[in-house]
C-alpha cells in the first residue's frame, strides 16, 4: 500500500478528480461574471448610465436594463449553487469509494499478516486503525484535489476581479497573505508532531481498555481495580495533555488568521474610500471590492483549513500504513491471486529439508529439521511446551512460512503454493481454535466455503439491486461475490448436494462425540410446522408416548402433563389464565394486569378481588422480609417479588391497607398488587395464597379467555393435544406439560424420557438439522470450551482433507471423552496422513509412529513400543 496519500488517491482517483476539476473550471467565469454584475448594476441600472439602446432588437429602458440584470445575476447565482452542488456531492462519492477502497486494502494485509504479528499487535489496535482512523482520511480524499483548486482558484478569481477595480486596493488586499503563508507551516509542524504522538497514545489505550475487558476476572479475583483504574487515568491524562497542546496551538493559528482577515478591511475603508471621494473610484467599484473581499476570506479560510486537515490525516495515513508492513507480510500471489483451477491432492509423502523457522528472525524455534511421513501414516508429536512440536504443526498446516530450508508436501513446495492448496486439503484445529458468530452450521461448513457456488435466485428488482452492489464493489476493488449466495463446496466435501452434506455432518458430530450436544440444541429449538411436517407429526406421535411413559414409569410426579381442565402448580397463576403462547404484547404475562379486557374478565368470573388479596399478602410478607435487607444485595434478584426500587411504594400500600382496605386503592394501586398475584407458582412459592376454590376459579377464567379469543392466534396461541405449536420447543411440544418444581433430579429424568422417544420415533436426523441452527453466540460464547474444541475437529473433517493437522485440539475434554474421540478421528481418518501434537504423550501409544521434540530439534523417532525403553526421552514425557 502507498504511504504517499497522495500518491495512493491519484493512482485510483484520477480520472474522478479530473472531472471533479472540469467541473471547477467552468465555475470560475460564472464567479467572475458574479461579481461583476452587482457593480454594472449599481454603477449602470441603478444610476441611469451607459444604458444600451436595445439588446437583441427590443428596446431597453432602465427599468428593464436593472429586471435584465437582476435575473442574469439569479441565473448565474443558481447556475453556480447547482455546480457546486454536484462538485460536493461527487466529492462526495470519490472519497466514500476510497475510503471502501482503503479499508478493503488494509483488511488484505491484515489477512498476509504473519502468524507471530498477532502476539505483539492486538484487535484492540488493528480495528480501530481500519475502522475509526480512516474515517477522517476518507473524509479527506473526495477534496485532497478539487477543494485546494476551487478554493483557489475563488480565491485568485476575487483577487483579479479586485486588481481589475483598482491596483491599490488589489495590493491591500494581499498584503497579509505572504506572512500567513510564511508562518502557519512552521506553526502546524509542531501540531502534527503532537498529532502523531496523540494517535499512538489512543491507539496504546485501545489496546490497554481491551486487556482490561479480556482480563476482568482476573482484575476482580485479585482486587486490582484501583491499579487498572491509575493506569488508565493515567493514558487519560497523557491524551488529555497532547490534545490541550493541540488545541492551544491550533487556536492561535485560527486566531492570527482571524486577526489578520480583519486589519485588511481598514485599508480598503481608509484608501477607498479615500479614492472614492477624490472621484478616481466609484461607489459602485468600492461596493463590489468590499462584496468580493467577503467572499475571499471563505476560500482562503477553507485553504487553510485544508492544509491543518491535509497534514494531519497524512500524519495519520503514515501512521496507519507503518503498522500494517510488518516483517514477514506474505507474498501477496500467496493468497490474493487466483488460485489454480484445479486443486491438487496432497495424499503424498511429508518431506521437510533442513527446515527452520524462527518468529524473529534471530533465534530459529525450529533449527534444520529433515524427516519423512509416509501416506496415511498417524505420527504423534510430542515434547513440553518450547520443544517446537506446534510450530512444525503449523508450517504442515501453511499457517506459517519456512525461515530456511524446504518443507515438500507430496511434491508441492510449501514456500511457493498458493494458499488454496493446503487450505482445501490440509484440515488443521487447535486447542484454542476459533469459533464464529453465526450458527453451528456456519462453523461446521466454515472451511468449505471458498468461493460463491450457486448463485442466489432475486427477483427483478432485488437483481437490480444486486447489479448495482457489484458495479460499486468492483468501482472501489472490492470483492463482487455475494455473500448470502451458497458458498459449499460439495464436490470438495465429497458429497451431491445439502442433503449429503447433512447426513455427513451428523456422522462426524458422531465422531468427535458431539451429536448429544447438537439433538439437545435442536430439542430446545422451535419450528413451524409448514416447513417440518414430518418432524411436527412425529412430535405429536412422541407426545402421546410420553404420556403412555409417564404412567408406566410412574413419573406422575416428576411432570404435570397439560390438561385443559386442570389447575397447574408448576406455572404461574397467569401462565394457568392463558394456557398457550401469548403472541400480543399486551397478553404477555408480565403486562396482563395491566390489560383492562383480562382484568374485566377475571372481575366477571368473580376471582379478581380474591387475586388483589393475594396480591396484599405477597406485598405484605415481602415488605416484612426485606425491611432491613440492602438495596444491592443478591436477596432481592433470588427470592423478591418486589425490587429495591419499588419497595417503598408497596411499603405504603400495605400502610394503607392495614388502616383501611384495599377498596380505597387505585386501579393502578391494584393493578400493582395483581401483578405480584400473576407470578406466584404453587409449587414454588408455598404462601398460603391459593386454595382449591382459588384454583377452580383461576380455571373458570381460563376456559372464559379461550371462549373469547378462540381461533385469534395473533393474540395467544392456546395449547391443544392434538396440536404442534411453532411458538414452543420441540421439546415442550412433546413433553407438553411442565417439569415439577420440588422433585430432586426431575429434570434429567424428564429430558432422557423425551430424547429417548424421539429417538424411537425416529426424529434425530430433524433435531440436528434444527441443532446445527443453533446460535453460538459471539466468538462462541455459548458453547463451552470442550465443545469448542469438538467443534473445530468437526470442521476440519467436514472438509475431506488429504492430511489432518491437530495442534493439542483435545486438551479441553476430560480424560475419557479425549481418548474416545481421539480414537474415533483416528479409526474416521484411515488412509490419510495424521500429524497429531499431543498435551500427553502417553496418547502417542494410538499412533503409528512418534516423533520427540525437543528445543526445536527432533530428538527421537519411532513407535511408542520401541521409544518408551528407559533412556529414551519419551519416558520422561510420559511420566
Amino acid at each position: 500500500m502507498d504511504r504517499s496519500l497522495f500518491k495512493y488517491i491519484l493512482r485510483f482517483t484520477w480520472r474522478d478528480q479530473a472531472f471533479l476539476l472540469v467541473l471547477t473550471a467552468i465555475s470560475f467565469p460564472l464567479v467572475y461574471i458574479n461579481l461583476e454584475l452587482p457593480k454594472r448594476i449599481v454603477n449602470n441600472a441603478i444610476q441611469g448610465k451607459n444604458i444600451p439602446a436595445t439588446f437583441l432588437g427590443f428596446p431597453v429602458d432602465q427599468v428593464s436594463y436593472l429586471m435584465g440584470l437582476s435575473l442574469l445575476l439569479l441565473t448565474l447565482i443558481t447556475t453556480n449553487g447547482i455546480l457546486k452542488y454536484w462538485i460536493n456531492v461527487y466529492s462526495g462519492v470519490v472519497g466514500e469509494r476510497t475510503l471502501r477502497r482503503m479499508r478493503h486494502d488494509l483488511y488484505q494485509l491484515v489477512l498476509r499478516f504473519p502468524l507471530p504479528q498477532f502476539k505483539t499487535m492486538s484487535a484492540g489496535e488493528i480495528i480501530p486503525m481500519i475502522v475509526a482512523e480512516t474515517e477522517p482520511v476518507g473524509g479527506f480524499i473526495g477534496d485532497s484535489v478539487v477543494l485546494p483548486i476551487f478554493q483557489g482558484g475563488l480565491l485568485v478569481t476575487y483577487i483579479t476581479f479586485i486588481f481589475m477595480q483598482d491596483v491599490w486596493l488589489g495590493l491591500a488586499a494581499i498584503a497579509l497573505y505572504p506572512p500567513q503563508v510564511w508562518l502557519i507551516p512552521r506553526l502546524q509542524r509542531k501540531i502534527n508532531l503532537l498529532a502523531k504522538e496523540r494517535v499512538q497514545t489512543a491507539r496504546q489505550l485501545s489496546d490497554r481498555i481491551g486487556e482490561s475487558v479480556a482480563g476482568f476476572a482476573e482484575i476482580r479475583g485479585n482486587d486490582t481495580l484501583q491499579l487498572e483504574r491509575a493506569d488508565i487515568s493515567h493514558r487519560l491524562g497523557k491524551i488529555y495533555a497532547i490534545r490541550f497542546d493541540i488545541y492551544r496551538r491550533k487556536f492561535f493559528v485560527k486566531f492570527l488568521n482571524n486577526f489578520l482577515a480583519q486589519i485588511t478591511p481598514f485599508f480598503f475603508y481608509s484608501v477607498g474610500g479615500y479614492f472614492v471621494i477624490k472621484g478616481s473610484l466609484s461607489l459602485g467599484a468600492l461596493v463590489a471590492v468590499l462584496a468580493a473581499y467577503k467572499d475571499i476570506l471563505s476560500p482562503w479560510k477553507e485553504l487553510l483549513n485544508w492544509y491543518s486537515t491535509k497534514e494531519d490525516v497524512r500524519i495519520k495515513h503514515e501512521q496507519i500504513v507503518s503498522q500494517f508492513e510488518p516483517d514477514g507480510l506474505w507474498d501477496k500471489k500467496l493468497l490474493d491471486d487466483t488460485p489454480p483451477t484445479r486443486i491438487p491432492p496432497l495424499a503424498g509423502e511429508i518431506a521437510p529439508s533442513g527446515l527452520s523457522y524462527s518468529e524473529n528472525g534471530v533465534t530459529n524455534r525450529l533449527d534444520r529439521m529433515s524427516f519423512r511421513i509416509a501416506p496415511g501414516e498417524h505420527v504423534a508429536l510430542v515434547g513440553d511446551g518450547y520443544s517446537g512440536k506446534e510450530d512444525l504443526a503449523q508450517l504442515v498446516a501453511r499457517l506459517n512460512l519456512p525461515s530456511g530450508g524446504r518443507l515438500n508436501v507430496a511434491g508441492v513446495n510449501f514456500g511457493e503454493v498458493h494458499q488454496a492448496v493446503p487450505g482445501r486439503r490440509i484440515a488443521y484445529a487447535a486447542q484454542n481454535a476459533h469459533v464464529f458468530t453465526g450458527t453451528l452450521a456456519h462453523n461446521l461448513y466454515y472451511g468449505l466455503k471458498h468461493a460463491p457456488v450457486h448463485p442466489v435466485a432475486y427477483d427483478a428488482a432485488a437483481e437490480k439491486v444486486q447489479q448495482r452492489r457489484v458495479r460499486d464493489a468492483l468501482a472501489a476493488g472490492n470483492s463482487p461475490y455475494d455473500v448470502a449466495a451458497d458458498w459449499i463446496d460439495y464436490e470438495g466435501a465429497g458429497v451431491a448436494d445439502r442433503a449429503e452434506l447433512t447426513s455427513t455432518a451428523i456422522g462426524i458430530l458422531g465422531v468427535v462425540d458431539m451429536a448429544r450436544e447438537v439433538v439437545g440444541y435442536g430439542l430446545a429449538s422451535t419450528a413451524d410446522p409448514r416447513s417440518y411436517s414430518d418432524l411436527a407429526a412425529r412430535a405429536l406421535a412422541a407426545r402421546t408416548q410420553v404420556r403412555e411413559q409417564v404412567k408406566r414409569e410412574k413419573l406422575d410426579a416428576c411432570v404435570e402433563l397439560f390438561d385443559r381442565d386442570a389447575y397447574f402448580a408448576n406455572m404461574s397463576i397467569a401462565e394457568n389464565i392463558l394456557f398457550g403462547m401469548p403472541r400480543h404484547p399486551d397478553f404477555q404475562p408480565a403486562r396482563l394486569a395491566a390489560n383492562a379486557d383480562v382484568v374485566a374478565l377475571l372481575r366477571e368470573v368473580g376471582v379478581l378481588d380474591d387475586l388483589y388479596a393475594g396480591g396484599a399478602k405477597v406485598a405484605e410478607l415481602m415488605v416484612e422480609l426485606f425491611a432491613e435487607v440492602a438495596p444491592d444485595s443478591n436477596l432481592f434478584e433470588q427470592y423478591s417479588f418486589i425490587s429495591p426500587e419499588d419497595l417503598p411504594e408497596f411499603r405504603a400500600l400495605v400502610s394503607t391497607i392495614g388502616r383501611r382496605s384495599i377498596d380505597v386503592l387505585s386501579e393502578r394501586e391494584k393493578g400493582r398488587l395483581l401483578a405480584l398475584t400473576f407470578k406466584l407458582v404453587k409449587a414454588r412459592h408455598r404462601l398460603g395464597v391459593l386454595d382449591e376454590s382459588v384454583a377452580a376459579k383461576i380455571v373458570a377464567a381460563r376456559a372464559a379467555f379461550q371462549r373469547r379469543y378462540e381461533g385469534r392466534d395473533e393474540i395467544c396461541e392456546f395449547f391443544q393435544p392434538d396440536r404442534f405449536s411453532p411458538a414452543l420447543s420441540i421439546q415442550d411440544n412433546i413433553l407438553f406439560g411442565r417439569v415439577a418444581f420440588d422433585q430432586a433430579s426431575a429434570q434429567s429424568r424428564v429430558n432422557a424420557l423425551v430424547r429417548r422417544i424421539a429417538d424411537e420415533q425416529g426424529m434425530e436426523a430433524d433435531l440436528v438439522r434444527l441443532g446445527l441452527e443453533f446460535d453460538v453466540g459471539s466468538g462462541g460464547s455459548r458453547l463451552s470450551y470442550s465443545e469448542r474444541q469438538r467443534l473445530a475437529i468437526a470442521r476440519g473433517l467436514m472438509k475431506n482433507p488429504d492430511i489432518l493437522v491437530f495442534n493439542e485440539p483435545t486438551s479441553g475434554l476430560d480424560p475419557n471423552t479425549e481418548i474416545r474421540v481421539l480414537r474415533a478421528v483416528l479409526k474416521w481418518a484411515k488412509g490419510r496422513t495424521v500429524l497429531w501434537t499431543l498435551s500427553r504423550a502417553e496418547l502417542a501409544r494410538e499412533f503409528d509412529r512418534v516423533l520427540v521434540f525437543a528445543d526445536g530439534q527432533l530428538v527421537e523417532e519411532g513407535r511408542f513400543e520401541e521409544l518408551e525403553r528407559e533412556g529414551k526421552a519419551l519416558p520422561q514425557l510420559v511420566a
